[in-house]
């Protein structure tokens, strides 16, 4: 297998993820991997997830499930059964990797593990994405989003001072974990390619959002310093209204005037009230912007001229004047952005089944050796089994047999 191809279409990712994990499969498929994703019978979690199409709740309807498994083949596969872990097995194969994110242990109850995966394909590369990691006093804990956020740190981060920690919108922890699987897979599979070796990748998602701390933990191994964020800790740093939403001031950095001196001088030059006083030297010392006098001065004095003007002028009039303020922006702001616009970054599929257009975000990068593309909307439930266990060799009876059974749904 060569991977610097116009695609990865000699690529076969196993796929036996939902919520979790399914980013990294769609990461694959959009660039032409044929990822499998398999779902049990009870269906794929994530395909009760709101919002749905035209606020219709239905199997197929799932914003986030159409998101997360284009370019997909899906196939309805019961694994807990003897026939089902066959069939699973003859799959495991043909592939290059597996994406899990079953509970430790799991797969091995079922004989599905890696020490038998690997020894009908030395080259597989298993991954697989929990909270905790395989090993561990807290392997077999339950999780959520939001428990691996809390426990990897992050939560925390979003607040300051004695404020509550504070979530940050989205499944954002999941989203890590799928990222870091991605990248952790094709590692692994030059690896294999390389040397004819497979291995098992073991993603924690504590451990990715751990990663997204900066330097949190630094400040406190060095010096005793619990860090939070500084998000309106301090005068110039922080979210202020808008005429249209709000705009993100950076003015402050430390003690350095480059960012502070344009933006007072663009306040003045605008005739704002008492812009003047936010001239003088003291104003250049972080502990000095901390206090709550300074912060409620400069937010006197600033939030009118900012309530005067939308967010647009602002970021681009401050760009033109070498400061920095930037747009808080909306979906609605994100869809409509130019820059987007320009690079056409989002991109329609019709979905027959639903019988309308799903606009969905593009790629998030460009590749100019390898193709990306939405080559299909998410796999209605059960699309591909059929076409899946012919390839394998099953008969129409067989496969007859194994729908009767509750083994597979076929479409």
């Amino acid at each position: 297998m060569e991977l610097q191809t116009s695609s990865l279409a000699d690529v076969r990712v196993l796929e036996l993820a939902g919520e979790v994990g399914s980013y990294a499969g769609k990461l694959f498929a959009d660039l032409g991997a044929d990822v499998i994703h398999i779902e049990p019978p009870e269906g794929d979690p994530t395909r009760m997830s709101q919002p749905f199409y035209k606020d219709v709740p239905s199997t197929e309807g799932s914003l986030q499930y159409q998101h997360l498994n284009t370019s997909k083949r899906g196939m309805v596969l019961d694994i807990t059964t003897s026939e089902g872990k066959e069939i699973f097995l003859k799959l495991v194969k043909t592939a290059d990797i597996l994406i899990e994110n079953e509970p430790p242990g799991y797969l091995d109850q079922l004989g599905l593990g890696y020490s038998q995966l690997s020894s009908i394909n030395p080259k597989l590369v298993h991954v697989a994405i929990t909270p905790f990691g395989q090993d561990g006093p807290y392997k077999d804990y339950p999780q959520s989003d939001l428990v691996c956020m809390a426990m990897g740190g992050f939560l925390y981060l979003a607040g300051k001072d004695e404020d509550k920690p504070s979530r940050v919108y989205g499944d954002q922890a999941y989203m890590m974990g799928s990222l870091y699987a991605a990248m952790g897979s094709i590692i692994a599979l030059y690896h294999a390619e390389a040397t004819g070796e497979g291995q098992f990748v073991d993603v924690s998602m504590q451990e990715c959002v751990s990663t997204a701390l900066e330097n949190a933990v630094q400040y406190y191994d060095l010096e005793g310093i619990i860090r939070r964020s500084l998000v309106g800790a301090e005068a110039g740093y922080g979210t202020y209204p808008c005429q249209d939403g709000y705009a993100f001031v950076m003015a402050a950095m430390g003690k350095n005037r480059y960012l502070w001196d344009p933006f007072i001088d663009w306040l003045i030059e605008e005739k704002v009230e008492d812009a003047e006083i936010l001239k003088g030297n003291d104003w250049l010392d972080p502990a000095y912007r901390k206090k709550e006098a300074s912060i409620q001065t400069f937010k006197r004095i600033v939030e009118p001229f900012l309530l005067k003007n939308n967010k647009m002028f602002l970021y681009e009039e401050s760009q033109r004047r070498k400061c920095c303020v930037f747009p808080v922006s909306s979906p609605k702001d994100v869809y409509e952005n130019p820059q987007l616009q320009y690079r056409h970054f989002f991109k329609t599929l019709y979905h027959e089944a639903l019988g309308g257009e799903i606009h969905y975000t593009g790629a998030p990068y460009e590749i100019d050796g390898i193709k990306w593309e939405l080559s299909a909307t998410a796999p209605v439930f059960g699309q591909h089994t059929r076409g899946i266990l012919q390839d394998l060799e099953y008969t129409p009876e067989q496969i007859k047999s194994l729908e009767k059974e509750g083994v597979v749904v076929v479409k």
